[in-house]
């Protein structure tokens, strides 16, 4: 057996010792990864923080010769500082000051309605009564026209355009359009020319048809094409559309008059049409 010297035994020793503080001596290790659960919330920290205190104090009281003459913009500011001062501290000055403030702005609204009927009936060219009546003689009168002026341009129209139309073989909807069709066809005499996706996806590519059954208005002439409908339609709404769409592909109108009706042209609803001045 082999005797270790006395004085190596004690370097060894004190060796290990300098390694064991160097390892120890160096910051621990924490966190979740190490097994260490953080430290449930205090119910101070849950607790939210509190606004800060407003030093705003009430706003001035304004007689009501003054707030009947107040800006539009100076009265609504004025209205809401009240409708606040009076939710802030309810008292019974507050809430009414507020509900007579609200009072001014109802009789204010109630003149301007006043002088706007006045207004409307002295100088009726600038009112759309006359081009929108509410009587039921009068909305039949306004129908029949557009009814009329649509199906002269449609029957004018029907060798110039055609409607294609794109179904597919899987297609329930399409079906029910399909009859709507053939009822407008055989009222207009148009063109109604039907295209199978399934067959021909090029042109429902070309023309951007991504669903069935779909509407698109052709010129016989020209390139250009405009889109009808999208899903089932209905023979009026089918009428209404290429009334529009004849007239813009035609040049007839823009976007700006897309739905105007010739009839309606130099009334209210012309955005186009400026009213003469009042003496």
């Amino acid at each position: 057996m082999r005797v270790v010297p006395l004085a190596l035994l004690l370097c060894l020793l004190l060796a290990g010792v300098s390694q064991a503080v160097a390892i120890y001596g160096e910051p621990a290790k924490r966190g979740w990864w190490w097994y260490e659960l953080p430290a449930p919330p205090s119910e101070e920290d849950d607790m939210p923080e509190a606004p800060p205190e407003s030093n705003e104090s009430a706003p001035a009281r304004l007689s009501p010769e003054i707030l009947r003459d107040l800006h539009p913009d100076a009265f609504q500011a004025y209205m809401q500082a009240m409708e606040k001062e009076a939710v802030r501290r309810p008292t019974v000055d507050n809430v009414r000051h507020y509900y007579e403030v609200q009072n001014i702005a109802r009789q204010k609204a109630a003149a301007f309605t006043h002088v706007a009927e006045y207004v409307w009936q002295k100088y009726p060219e600038i009112s759309v009564a006359k081009d929108y009546p509410l009587a039921a003689p009068g909305r039949a009168a306004l129908t029949s026209a557009q009814v009329e002026e649509r199906r002269q341009l449609l029957a004018a129209a029907r060798e110039d355009f055609a409607l294609l139309y794109f179904h597919a073989p899987d297609c329930p909807f399409c079906r029910e359009q399909e009859q709507i069709l053939r009822y407008f066809s055989e009222r207009f005499g148009w063109t109604v020319r039907p295209v199978d996706t399934a067959r021909r996806p090029d042109l429902a590519a070309r023309f951007g048809v991504e669903t069935v059954p779909a509407l698109l208005l052709i010129h016989r002439e020209s390139p250009e094409y405009l889109p009808v409908a999208a899903g089932v339609t209905s023979a009026a709404e089918i009428e209404a559309r290429l009334y529009r769409g004849i007239r813009y592909l035609g040049g007839q109108v823009g976007p700006q008059d897309f739905g105007l009706y010739d009839f309606q042209r130099g009334g209210g609803f012309d955005p186009a049409w400026t009213p003469p001045a009042t003496p």
